[in-house]
């Protein structure tokens, strides 16, 4: 219960019902549940999904894209900001990039990123609402919380003594592997096959830009990887679901 609280309190502003003393293990084993916290976010996310007047789906959008950033007190999103600041700022040098993503302010690319990829999310919620296609709305973000422990697990760690080093170090392996199989199924028994693949297609290339332009993750990178996935399952969802 401890580790799920722990994932509630850093993932989310939802207020949680105990405070949390946030030792190394518990740091660990609360990446187990972030797919769930993402269904919580989901759930709340179809809540106004299915209670708001259906008349007007771009005001919807806006009122849901709001809410599900306000959820997560935008987190991700200044892992965008800091991930494009550092690709573009340290051209090629890792350490340099590394360094510019610890800078708080954001640079012109990172905005031109955000603005770019909330317009993405806007448009095919819109799209989604139009069709009713709401189960894309829940399964976005436990989907990509999914991809924290997957990034986790299969590349190295880059920032020394970084927020999410003792997360990384204490994860619990195989509990992590069953919660990011326990989501693509959840995804393929809901929104079939089509979906799911093209969700790890999305994923695996995620980790191969990651790989390739730093050599490796940061917490910086884990929240990007969110966003990234996000809207890649809304864009797919737009494509396969009736």
């Amino acid at each position: 219960m401890n580790s799920f609280l722990l994932a509630l309190q850093f993932l989310t502003r939802i207020p949680s019902p105990l405070p949390v003393t946030p030792t190394a293990k518990k740091l660990g084993q609360s990446v187990v549940f972030y797919p769930l916290i993402g269904a919580i976010i989901g759930i709340i996310v179809l809540a106004f999904a299915y209670s708001l007047n259906p008349s007007n789906t771009s005001l919807n959008a806006a009122i849901i894209l709001t809410v599900w950033i306000g959820l997560s007190g935008a987190l991700h999103l200044d892992g965008i900001a800091d991930c494009v600041d550092g690709w573009i700022g340290g051209q090629g040098n890792i350490d340099r990039s590394l360094s510019i993503m610890k800078d708080p302010n954001a640079g012109p690319m990172a905005v031109i990123a955000l603005v770019l990829l909330l317009l993405l999310k806007f448009t095919a919620i819109s799209l989604l609402l139009e069709n009713q296609a709401f189960a894309a709305l829940w399964l976005a973000p436990v989907i990509a919380r999914a991809s924290i422990p997957f990034l986790m697990l299969s590349t190295p760690y880059l920032r020394a003594k970084g927020l999410a080093e003792q997360m990384v170090q204490n994860i619990p392996r195989n509990m992590a592997i069953a919660s990011i199989l326990i989501s693509l199924l959840m995804c393929t028994l809901i929104s079939g096959v089509l979906l799911t693949v093209g969700i790890i297609i999305s994923a695996l290339i995620i980790r191969f830009i990651f790989l390739r332009l730093f050599a490796g993750t940061t917490g910086d990178m884990y929240g990007a990887s969110v966003e990234l996935i996000e809207l890649s399952t809304l864009l797919l969802a737009v494509w396969v679901l009736p």
